[in-house]
């Protein structure tokens, strides 16, 4: 195996780190954690009866469609969800793929991680469904199956590959919105298995398709029965009540069904959860959810030329001065002040950052209009804060209370808060969001306290040298040129603009190259850079406004052309004025010996940072000094030599 070693010095202190690097290095480290500790396990049961593979004026059927939607959603994790697993279960085959079941029941692959194999196996069930009709004992398609053993073979799936504390769910994919119409018993056994599903923890989220035309009734069967009102996960926004969270109305054909699964894919965990504390024995449980997180590229790893495999990365600490190896009890940490190492222990470093337990601590109450009227001071991401029963009981009663006195009274809560142990507080921003509802009485905005991350008064920064100028004396002279500039806006708004329209070129580009090379292809997919401006079609919307705008835009002023002084002579030197001596110029000479009085010169004029390290170091070697390799060592080095004399 390959090893890579670091070397520094014993007081190798890490310039320009501060607080807020080993708090993301820290937050980084607990997420791969609790990503390890939680995986996503996800079962695709999709229903393979004849009335699936009925194909429409496309001549996609509705099996295709699934296969499609599902294939593209697991082609679209695999980079970053590969310790996550996955299953495909069929139900309603003619014959059985895998190993007999009176069922009709096809289990094509077992929970497992998701790997590239998988891919393969995707792609071969599309070639089989291509041109397949509804009897084709090769794609398995029977008029008869049983939902309960469906059911049961998924419990079975997750009881033996699943853990406790894994994410388990189920996308249940059909468009027989009646199953077992005639049979009581057969519907009875289906609710019976539904339930056994949800209390093992496993959530069920229905894609109805349409049927020969018709839209999926979701209350015919399904409601309550299969999706249950209170099958909620954990981290869901809003009531138990939302139904709608677990059923996704597909009829729109494979890009509609293509966009609801790819919506649900991402997993919804907690970013803390911790205390809020409102005064001297009044706190109460709450937790948080990122909406909104930046996502990377997949970080690479190293792997040996000659073996192709994985290579372990070694750091090791080497003493500068002795080259002897070091271990982290041998090492402490300093910071400079004043031109001098103040040298702290590990334990003083950890009590420095110490600042309390983890919490969100109540400071005062403001005004939202105050908050509101500086979006800028956003300092990062919002989090979503709702209650959390598990650490506090009765905290939804607290929460909900608290909530809807801020909103009544259009305030917000500024507080202290700690996410984790070593951290230090922040200032934050607590502003309430009441419940919304559309038409029907769906919630489409849920309750709960956006944390906005505001900075502190170190944090703020004054931009010099800003030209300032006063607008409303500029606004009659360019009235008109407003006119135009009104129209050509309204030419160019872009009319329902949605985030989820734009997806980031790079990330996009860097996945299909990686999908390209994981399976063996030629070369990889086209990526559409969805944030390239459409050149042409503006300028169709804009181009009779251009000689408008140049017609009314007022003439550019001439700069004042610069005033031209006269240079001063230098005064004649006479005879008899002896000449001025000039100041000595530090500099290496050609012997490697550097003028003392030079630098002495610079250390008493505080201009020793204006030296090169050339000059520093050979002084220091001129003086029997071991010069370091930095240059502030350097200065610092010879600011002690002169200061000894």
């Amino acid at each position: 195996m390959s090893s890579s070693w670091k070397t520094t010095h014993s007081y190798g202190g890490n310039d320009g780190d501060d607080d807020n690097d080993d708090n993301d290095e820290l937050e980084e480290e607990e997420s791969k954690e609790r990503l390890e500790q939680q995986r996503d396990c996800l079962v695709y049961l999709i229903d393979a009866s004849p009335p699936m593979h009925v194909e429409d004026a496309d001549g996609v059927s509705p099996f295709k469609a699934c296969l499609n939607a599902a294939s593209a959603q697991f082609r679209s994790r695999i980079i970053n969800d590969h310790h996550d697993k996955v299953a495909i279960v069929l139900y309603g085959c003619a014959s059985d793929l895998d190993e007999p079941s009176a069922g009709r029941i096809a289990q094509l692959e077992r929970l497992a991680e998701r790997r590239c194999f998988l891919c393969f196996k995707w792609d071969g069930l599309l070639s089989l469904a291509i041109g397949a009709s509804s009897s084709d004992p090769e794609v398995g398609s029977g008029a008869s199956f049983v939902l309960h053993e469906a059911f049961w073979v998924v419990n079975t799936i997750f009881s033996k590959s699943a853990r406790k504390n894994d994410h388990k769910r189920v996308f249940l994919m059909t468009n027989c919105d009646r199953p077992h119409e005639s049979s009581v018993e057969l519907k009875r056994l289906a609710i019976t298995r539904a339930k056994d599903l949800s209390a093992n923890g496993v959530v069920i989220y229905l894609f109805g398709l349409e049927n020969k035309g018709l839209p999926f009734e979701f209350d015919a069967f399904y409601k309550d029965n299969i999706v249950f009102s209170s099958d909620w996960e954990e981290g869901d926004e809003g009531s138990a009540s939302q139904e709608e969270q677990r059923y996704f109305n597909a009829s729109g054909g494979l890009e509609a069904l293509t966009k609801n699964v790819e919506q649900k894919v991402f997993k919804k965990r907690t970013a803390f959860r911790c205390a809020m504390i409102l005064g001297e024995g009044l706190e109460f449980g709450i937790r948080g959810y990122n909406l909104v997180s930046e996502v990377k590229p997949s970080s690479f790893t190293y792997l040996v030329g000659a073996t192709n495999e994985e290579a372990a990365v070694q750091t090791s600490y080497v003493c500068k001065t002795t080259s002897q190896q070091l271990g982290m009890s041998d090492m402490d940490s300093y910071y400079p002040f004043g031109g001098e190492k103040a040298v702290f222990t590990k334990e003083e470093v950890a009590a420095i950052k110490h600042f309390g337990d983890p919490g969100v601590r109540l400071i005062g109450f403001k005004p939202l209009a105050a908050i509101l009227r500086k979006p800028y001071h956003n300092l990062k991401h919002s989090v979503f804060v709702v209650p959390d029963e598990t650490a506090y009981a009765g905290s939804s009663s607290i929460f909900i209370q608290l909530l809807a006195r801020m909103h009544a009274r259009a305030k917000g809560a500024i507080c202290s808060y700690i996410p984790r142990k070593g951290v230090s507080p922040r200032v934050v921003a607590l502003l309430p969001q009441m419940e919304e509802y559309d038409a029907v009485g769906n919630v489409i905005r849920p309750s709960g306290f956006h944390l906005i991350h505001i900075p502190f008064n170190d944090d703020l920064r004054k931009i010099d040298n800003v030209p300032e100028f006063d607008i409303s004396e500029k606004l009659p002279v360019l009235e008109p040129a407003v006119k135009v500039f009104s129209e050509i806006i309204d030419k160019t708004t872009i009319k329902n603009f949605s985030i989820f329209n734009y997806q980031n070129p790079a990330l996009q580009k860097h996945y299909a190259n990686l999908q390209a090379v994981a399976l063996k292809r030629d070369a990889a997919d086209e990526v559409e850079d969805a944030t390239e401006p459409n050149t042409a079609a503006i300028m169709r919307r804009i181009a009779k406004y251009v000689p408008k705008l140049r017609e009314v835009l007022p003439e550019p002023e001439e700069p004042a052309a610069p005033v031209k002084t006269a240079s001063k002579r230098k005064p004649a030197v006479t005879a008899d004025a002896a000449p001025a001596a000039k100041k000595p110029k530090a500099g290496v000479g050609d012997d490697g010996r550097v003028d003392e009085d030079a630098v002495k010169g610079a250390w008493k004029a505080g201009t020793l940072q204006k030296l090169t390290v050339p000059i520093l170091t050979a002084f220091l070697k001129q003086n029997g000094v071991l010069p370091e390799k930095r240059k502030d060592g350097l200065v610092a080095q010879v600011e002690a030599h002169f200061s000894s004399d």
